[in-house]
Parts: C-alpha cells; structure tokens; sequence
C-alpha cells in the first residue's frame, strides 16, 4: 500500500429507481438498448428528470471524473499511487493506475456502465477497474490525508506529500462534502489553493504538478 489519490463523492451512479420511469430516461435507455436502472445518470441527457432529486446539484456529472482520470493516468507518476474513485453513494471504485481510459466521453460511460452491473472490469488478465467493498475510512486508514477544500488553510501541499499520504479531491459539480465523508477521513489536512472556488480538474492539475515536482526532486 503507498500513497494515494481519491476523488471523492464522484457524480457517478446508474439512474435511481425514482426517475427510471421518467421520459427522458426511459428514451435515452431505448435508444441505447439498455434497461433504465442500467444507464448512467447524465445531466445533459436526463436533466427534466432530475429536478425532485436530492442533492440534486452534485448528480448526474460523470463528465467530470472522466477529465480528471484522464489528467491523472496520463501522468508517468501516476504509476507509483494507488487510485480510488469514491462516489456519492459511497461505493468505491479502484482504478488501477496502469488503465488506459477511453477518451471519448461515450465511451468512458458505457464502460461505466459495464463496470456498475459486472463490479469488474478486465483485459488481458488484469483488472483494470474495480467496485470493491471498502469503506472511506479504511482507504485512507494510516496514512497522512491530504483534503482540498476552499474552506481550507492556504498552505504549502508539498509540505505534506512525503511518506504515505491520500490527496482528497472532490469530484462533483457543486456543494459541499457530506459530514459522513468528512467523518470517513478523520482529521485530514484540509487545504485550499486560493479564495476562489475551483474546478475539480484545476485542482487535480494543481496537486499532480507539485507531486511530479517533488517526484523529479527525489530522482537527481
């Protein structure tokens, strides 16, 4: 076990039992030959859909961990972490570091898809992503956590990036983290970048560039 990034409360579910009846749903799932419960919720297809649902302003986005996956795996340092997705229901996601995502976002969905209904995906002998029965808290158990939050101190994240550490990132569109994620993480670092409210995939390429530093610092 080294360290770690974790994108956590991802916007990433199949599409609740309440809305699978739904027009836009139920449209979207026949064009695509799937049953309902089976599609990924999708704010640019399914938005009439989910308007009656709770903590409606952080669903339906999986665009946004698809961009910062993309961003992290193409890092040559991304093969020395571990990497998790955890999502909004709490499920997560191990994504082996050597996965080389689809770039097209259709792609990237169905093979979410794909992995919400098998909890495994696989090529050529090795698992590539993976649904496992982790819990937040055991993620991150013993190892020094690094939380990004504006609410957070301005403080200097290389400071911290030695030994075995998680870099905590929010991987959702709007809103605040759930008081059982905070809780999950114990007494995390909780750092800022700035006054301003960032983007998940600024902030991913904010922490991986000072961790690409310190990795090439450690090299000479």
């Amino acid at each position: 076990m080294g360290s770690a990034f974790v994108f956590l409360e991802a916007s990433v579910e199949t599409v609740p039992e309440e809305i699978q009846s739904h027009p836009a749903v139920v449209a979207d799932a026949r064009r695509r030959g799937k049953k309902p419960s089976n599609v990924l919720l999708d704010d640019s297809k399914h938005h009439s859909a989910m308007k009656g649902l709770k903590f409606r302003e952080k669903r339906g986005r999986p665009d946004i961990i698809h961009q910062c996956l993309l961003l992290l795996l193409d890092s040559p340092a991304s093969k020395e972490l571990e990497v998790y997705v955890h999502t909004l229901n709490g499920i997560i996601i191990r994504v082996n570091s050597e996965t080389r995502l689809p770039r097209n976002y259709n792609r990237f969905v169905g093979l979410l898809e794909d992995l919400f209904v098998k909890r495994r995906i696989t090529a050529q002998g090795k698992t590539l992503l993976e649904i496992t029965d982790l819990e937040a808290s055991e993620v991150v158990k013993g190892k020094r956590v690094i939380l990004l939050s504006e609410t957070g101190e301005k403080r200097d994240i290389k400071e911290l990036m030695d030994g075995e550490f998680v870099v905590c990132i929010g991987a959702f569109p709007h809103g605040n983290f759930f008081e059982s994620t905070l809780k999950a993480l114990g007494n995390p670092y909780t750092l800022s970048l700035g006054q301003e409210s960032y983007t998940s995939l600024y902030v991913t390429s904010k922490v991986l560039c000072e961790y690409e530093r310190i990795r090439s610092a450690e090299d000479c």
